[in-house]
């Protein structure tokens, strides 16, 4: 039982749009522009595990965003390999002084190597973006349905997760957040980022507690987005 919680916190980890930025978690009421995607890569790195991500979200439409992830977990005597698949669709962008809303919806497989076992997430969520100084200082706030399934177990959880996500200029942003899902244990992560290039390229990176563990483990993440149009 604990190594199923454990992948599913895993795949959890790995379930995301395009959200307020990297390192952020939670997701914002935003997508990137018109013909434009945001391609992310990180590493996160924990006392028994380090899982390498990928997530690319790419806007055709205008108001809505498809996403695909991939992932690989490496440690803890079982690699894993994830895949994901998602949209997130904008009712109303937020302003400096107006907040928005939209819906989400993703899922997610994973598959042990060792044994070739399989497991599924999915995770419906409504996203808030409300600005609290304008656009330099925002609270996201997401509430969703996430069920979880393998072999052994079906489980189903409510998802909540919350940002507050500052702009300190133009160039570098800090972000603190929590979120919680799978057994509705709690997690807790603070980030900082730095755009190199304006509009294609930033590094960013956050430390906290691991998935499901507000007391527990720490976990550290490293990374770097790029927007590039086409």
């Amino acid at each position: 039982m604990k190594r199923v919680a454990t992948c599913a916190l895993l795949m959890l980890a790995n379930i995301q749009l395009a959200q307020a930025g990297r390192p952020i978690e939670t997701d914002d009421a935003s997508v990137t522009a018109l013909r434009t995607c945001q391609l992310d890569f990180w590493t996160e790195t924990s006392l028994e595990v380090r899982q390498d991500n990928f997530n690319g979200g790419c806007n055709f439409l205008g108001n809505g965003e498809f996403s695909l992830g991939l992932g690989a977990v490496h440690g803890n005597k079982e690699d894993q390999t994830l895949s994901s698949l998602g949209y997130k669709h904008i009712f109303k962008h937020f302003t400096h002084s107006t907040a928005g809303y939209g819906l989400a919806a993703s899922r997610e497989w994973g598959r042990l190597k060792s044994t070739d076992e399989s497991s599924q997430e999915t995770l419906l969520t409504t996203i808030a973006s409300v600005p609290l100084k304008g656009e330099d200082l925002l609270l996201h706030l997401n509430l969703g349905y996430l069920q979880y399934s393998d072999q052994i177990q079906s489980d189903n959880s409510v998802f909540k997760a919350a940002a507050l996500d500052y702009s300190f200029t133009e160039r570098i942003g800090f972000s603190v957040e929590t979120f919680s899902g799978v057994e509705d244990s709690l997690s807790w992560r603070v980030g900082a980022r730095y755009t190199l290039i304006p509009d294609f390229l930033q590094i960013d990176a956050s430390y906290g507690s691991d998935y499901g563990t507000f007391q527990g483990a720490r976990a550290f993440t490293v990374g770097f987005g790029i927007t590039p149009g086409f």
